[in-house]
């Protein structure tokens, strides 16, 4: 239907050419990335500054050096930022570890533009079976856990039609909780795109694929459900 495709449109993610520069060199240099809705993108960068480069870069905080980023075929940070949410970003929207778990839900969904009381923070443990674990701390939940929490706190914004997960695998543990979160949202027609090392790209790059579909190397031009990373 006409609609849909509009709302697909609108939250397609794509960069050309997007370059980070650093103090020395650049953080992110020739980053691709075709992100369609509906779908979890993977693309491969290397952990540290650089991914949280590209996720700041994608989502509008900073502004490239070259290269364009588009959401829906328009230009520009604000666009960017309006649609885009940051999830887990090292330093900047990863929590603390050692707040307590009901903290960090509360503060999750204030940025999420959501109701944040007591009762709406015990709603949303008793809902994912944590209300014993509301006073533990956060890194005393499972790794992935943690992630697929993340993952859904966010894309409770109003806005949070795209939602850019930044290096989950540096967490370790097993990426099954939140690989199952990121496709359940992308099955509600949300974009995500997941920044993670080229090892884990390849390692879940598979799941992607339907019997048969062939994966391009990465770096190459890639569509819906195919592995993307940042030429060397």
């Amino acid at each position: 239907m006409p609609e849909q495709h509009a709302t697909q449109d609108r939250r397609a993610v794509v960069a050309r050419g997007v370059t980070v520069r650093g103090t020395h060199e650049p953080f992110v240099e020739g980053l691709d990335v075709q992100a369609p809705s509906g779908a979890v993108t993977l693309v491969a960068v290397d952990p540290g500054d650089a991914q949280v480069a590209a996720a700041l870069v994608l989502g509008g905080r900073i502004e490239p050096a070259t290269g364009t980023v588009t959401i829906g075929g328009r230009a520009g940070r604000d666009v960017l930022q309006s649609r885009t949410r940051l999830v887990d970003v090292p330093d900047v929207t990863a929590p603390e570890e050692a707040l307590a778990v009901a903290h960090v839900v509360a503060e999750e969904l204030a940025l999420a533009e959501q109701p944040s009381s007591r009762r709406d923070v015990a709603r949303f443990l008793a809902e994912h079976d944590l209300t014993d674990r509301s006073r533990g701390r956060w890194d005393s939940l499972p790794a992935g856990t943690r992630t697929s929490l993340l993952l859904e706190l966010g894309s409770r914004h109003p806005n949070g039609g795209v939602l850019v997960l930044t290096g989950p695998d540096r967490h370790g543990g097993d990426p099954d909780p939140w690989w199952r979160t990121a496709s359940a949202l992308a099955g509600r027609g949300l974009t995500v795109v997941v920044l993670c090392t080229p090892a884990t790209a390849a390692q879940l790059a598979p799941r992607l694929v339907a019997p048969g579909a062939h994966v391009p190397p990465a770096g190459s031009t890639t569509t819906d459900h195919e592995l993307q990373g940042v030429p060397a």
